[in-house]
């Protein structure tokens, strides 16, 4: 029996009332034109799609007999067989996007709206909505406030904006569309719409009067970004955010109550009386509470506990005990609740993301089975794989349908139960694998030559050796020694370099030179670049090359000589490559790719946020020589001669332009003297209220870095746990594969310009004959970060 989605589409055809909407569907669908096989009536089509549907006879009912000369009525149902296998590949790769997005599946396609459905799922239309939301973002930096050498007239950057705000809404609308009949349950959605209302009535309102005013719904461009398609991964980190809160919230109230009774307690011990005039950190509750919260970060500690200090000893256990229970317990409290909710998240994460590609897989499957064998045939899986990984070459795709089939007894047809591995067939990166037979190493050289031959295969032996790969570390270190050295006998950087001087420069420059050209002709240019480590030497030794050839050519040679050196001393992480520990922590990294890249944008989103809200309550206000008086007068100094030693400096964290809000929102989230910056905005506005703004930001960033802190503990620990369970050389075996092709079967792909051009550029196949029934063999590596391996992982942890 059909799926309801098959149904869906195949009443689809029906629907369709001209010539021209069947000419627009094929186009779309990307099928060649067939004029002449055009159905002219509307009858006539809806009748072959039910026949099509109820598996009957294709000849058309209401036709004389001797139509059937003139019309060939076979070639009506190829057109609507091809519509469908089309669709069914196109439905099928978007619910194969949606299992790997961690999204849920999309329900039927209405045929109603079927050109919007399959529109909506472009990723050119993705990307565009993507690029209008960060130049949504970007607009930030030329709207008044701002800096004067960025700022734009008020027309263009409100024009600017209609523009990127209209086409997000387009893509919005086309959203909601698809799904008009549940259009009242998607509150996402229609908070997003009503949000671009907003944002649109407010930019009208603006280029009308060609005047800014206080806009902070500014504040919320962010929201468009985080609801691109290309996000996943940054709404699953705010999911996680936001699903972490409960432990974290209960353990702040603690904090709160314990804040709330020191400084009730600090305020009637420590506060002004009739005859002494107390410490000036406790002259109310509301200074107590300000402080103590403050020396929660140890910002103002021990200032707050000096004056104290200075009149008895024992006040010293007031704050000791006070920072003994919050900073000391209460903070690692927080720290070990949020861990074990996050480490429960993520195992509830990887359940529902295997949950969700099996489901992903069965609704994939369903729609490209076989009527007759009820097994997946190598032209639907192809037609798939064209559409969910288009640039993946025709070899690629028959290396992917005959990794699955490697244990399989049916080889023309993928089971249910086979093809539920396609996430695990996609994640290889193919190469061909020509070994040499003799000494047993795998050489890219795939010409007649035997001296060629010969010499990349001892080549390649050399570079993949422990004396060579230790040559290269002394070399390295000898390097970062002679750079050290050179820097402590100078005592100017412009002074000449008399120990790592030009020559010496171009001494390693040239080893490094050469060892580059070695693992070029040894491992082939795809074998070396497979490599991140090679590719970063690639790029240190280029720039090295390029800023010594500065150095003979140009006059300022200071300059580029300092380039060299940073690169000199940046090529000394390869030695971190020595230590085991070392290389888990790199592990570790590559593991948390994904996790710190959300969390880096998150920062910056979080950071938008309260720019725009800083730079509209503070950018008017100016720090120069501020809080005249107060304690903090001295970080606010300005003196009008440059040279002058008593500048504070601190008058340059403001809010006066999006990137000067941005380094000031920094400074706050080191925490270091960050309450002087506050206390600084509350001297210039007046109002105390201020420090709610501060306060705010500085409870979201903690938030946010103790589930940062969170995911690197869990993903170390998991990390020892995966090395414990599955030993290096399982490990390879999981992320390895190797497939054999014959001649005959890489002679049946398809010859086009674009497969050849693919095949080219991925693979340098020797010469065959087509009956030679000669085999080759090709090797697959799995792309070991990202959610993929993370999975992998998993997995091996369940097992």
């Amino acid at each position: 029996m059909e799926t309801r989605p098959c149904k869906a589409r195949s009443r689809l055809f029906s629907s369709l009332s001209c010539r021209s909407q069947v000419q627009e569907y094929q186009s779309f669908c990307g099928l060649e034109e067939t004029e002449g096989v055009l159905l002219e009536k509307e009858q006539e089509l809806c009748v072959l799609s039910n026949d099509v549907e109820n598996g009957h006879s294709h000849s058309l009912p209401h036709q004389h007999p001797d139509a059937s000369a003139s019309k060939d009525p076979p070639k009506y149902s190829e057109i609507v067989t091809d519509l469908q296998k089309v669709l069914n590949n196109k439905e099928a790769s978007i619910y194969l996007e949606e299992g790997a997005d961690f999204e849920p599946p999309h329900p039927p396609w209405d045929r109603s709206v079927l050109t919007m459905l399959l529109l909506l799922h472009r990723k050119w239309l993705y990307s565009l909505d993507l690029l209008a939301a960060i130049f949504l973002l970007l607009l930030g930096l030329c709207e008044s406030p701002c800096l004067p050498s960025l700022e734009l007239q008020v027309v263009v950057h409100t024009g600017l904006e209609v523009g990127c705000l209209t086409v997000i809404m387009l893509v919005l609308l086309l959203k909601i569309r698809t799904r008009w009949r549940t259009v009242w349950s998607q509150r996402r959605d229609l908070a997003k719409l009503g949000l671009i209302l907003v944002l649109l009535v407010e930019a009208v309102v603006v280029m009308v009067r060609k005047k800014p005013h206080w806009r902070l719904t500014r504040a919320l461009r962010p929201v468009f970004l985080v609801e691109n398609h290309f996000m996943s991964g940054l709404r699953r980190f705010l999911r996680q955010l936001v699903e972490s809160l409960p432990p974290i919230l209960d353990i702040m109230g603690l904090m709160l109550f314990m804040i709330t009774i020191y400084s009730v307690l600090g305020f009637y011990l420590l506060g002004p009386t009739k005859t002494i005039p107390g410490s000036p950190y406790f002259q109310s509750l509301t200074d107590s509470m300000v402080n103590l919260f403050v020396l929660l970060t140890t910002a103002n500690f021990p200032d707050i506990m000096m004056p104290s200090y200075a009149d008895n000893m024992w006040y010293s256990a007031f704050f000791m005990s006070y920072l003994g229970i919050n900073l000391y317990f209460f903070m690692n409290l927080m720290l070990t609740v949020v861990y074990k909710t996050f480490a429960d998240i993520e195992e509830k994460k990887f359940k529902s993301l295997l949950a969700g590609k099996a489901e992903a897989a069965t609704r994939a499957f369903n729609l490209l089975k076989s009527r007759e064998t009820g097994e997946v045939e190598f032209s639907s899986f192809k037609g798939l794989m064209k559409e969910y990984q288009p640039f993946r070459s025709d070899i690629d795709i028959l290396l992917m349908w005959k990794y699955l089939l490697r244990s399989s007894s049916n080889p023309a047809g993928l089971s249910s139960a086979i093809f539920s591995n396609v996430y695990e067939a996609t994640t290889f990166q193919w190469c061909l694998d020509i070994a040499d037979a003799k000494n047993g190493v795998t050489s890219w050289y795939t010409g007649t030559s035997k001296v060629l031959a010969r010499t990349v295969t001892s080549v390649r032996q050399l570079v993949t050796s422990q004396w060579f790969e230790f040559g290269v570390y002394g070399l390295v270190g000898v390097n970062a020694t002679l750079l050290v050295v050179q820097a402590a006998l100078i005592e100017t950087t412009d002074q000449d370099h008399l120990l790592y001087n030009s020559t010496v420069g171009m001494v390693f420059m040239l080893l490094y030179s050469v060892e580059v050209l070695l693992k070029v002709s040894g491992l082939g240019v795809r074998g070396y670049l497979a490599c991140p480590w090679n590719v970063f030497d690639l790029i240190v030794t280029t720039t090295s090359i390029i800023s010594m050839g500065l150095v003979f050519t140009s006059y300022s040679s200071e300059d580029h000589m300092s380039t060299i050196v940073i690169l000199r001393l940046v090529r000394v992480l390869r030695l971190f490559r020595m230590k085991k520990r070392f290389r888990d922590v790199f592990g570790t990294a590559l593991i948390l790719l994904p996790h710190l890249v959300s969390t880096v944008i998150v920062l910056q989103l979080l950071y938008y946020f309260f720019a725009i809200i800083g730079m509209e309550l503070f950018s008017s206000y100016d720090l120069t020589n501020c809080c005249k008086g107060s304690p903090i007068e001295s970080f606010y100094f300005h003196h009008p001669d440059p040279n002058d030693g008593l500048h504070g400096f601190y008058f340059l964290n403001n809010f006066h332009s999006l990137p000067q809000a941005g380094v000031t929102l920094f400074e706050l989230t080191v925490v270091n003297n960050w309450s002087i910056i506050m206390e600084a905005h509350v001297t210039v506005t007046g109002s105390g209220w201020t420090r709610l703004y501060f306060i705010t930001f500085y409870l979201f960033t903690l938030v946010v870095l103790t589930i940062v802190v969170a995911a690197v503990l869990e993903a170390f620990l998991f990390r020892i746990q995966y090395k414990k369970a599955l030993k290096k050389e399982d490990e390879s075996v999981k992320l390895k594969a190797t497939v054999s092709l014959t001649v005959g079967e890489l002679s049946s792909l398809s010859s086009n310009l674009a497969s050849r051009v693919l095949c080219l550029l991925q693979y340098s196949l020797p010469s065959l004959e087509k009956d030679s029934g000669q085999v080759l063999s090709f090797r697959g590596n799995k792309r070991q970060g990202g959610p993929e391996r993370n999975c992998s992982i998993f997995c091996t942890k369940l097992e």
